[in-house]
């Protein structure tokens, strides 16, 4: 039988800032990962990063306008481990109320 581990912590020293961790693995040792990363918010929208065990990174600008009729948001992962491998950007555009 294989057991599956799960911890998180979520922090917030701010109003505006708030801080998460996980980590997850299996208890015989064979696999785990750990991300931890960010949540920042502006008037303006808010920016989410975070970086996992693997070595990538990611970061995401998102904006709402029109009362959130339309949510804007910017996406970008670097691969760290893998240094001549393209950064990967992308662009997600969600209309209407969700």
């Amino acid at each position: 039988m294989q057991r599956d581990i799960n911890i998180s912590y979520v922090g917030r020293p701010s109003q505006r800032l708030q801080l998460f961790t996980e980590l997850k693995g299996k208890l015989d040792g064979a696999s785990s990962d750990f991300l931890a990363g960010y949540k920042i918010k502006f008037l303006e929208g808010a920016i989410t990063g975070y970086m996992t065990s693997k070595g990538k990174a990611y970061g995401t600008y998102t904006k709402s306008v029109e009362q959130n009729a339309i949510k804007l948001e910017f996406l970008s992962m670097v691969d760290f481990k893998k240094p001549t491998k393209n950064c990967s950007f992308g662009l997600n555009l969600t209309i209407g109320m969700m």
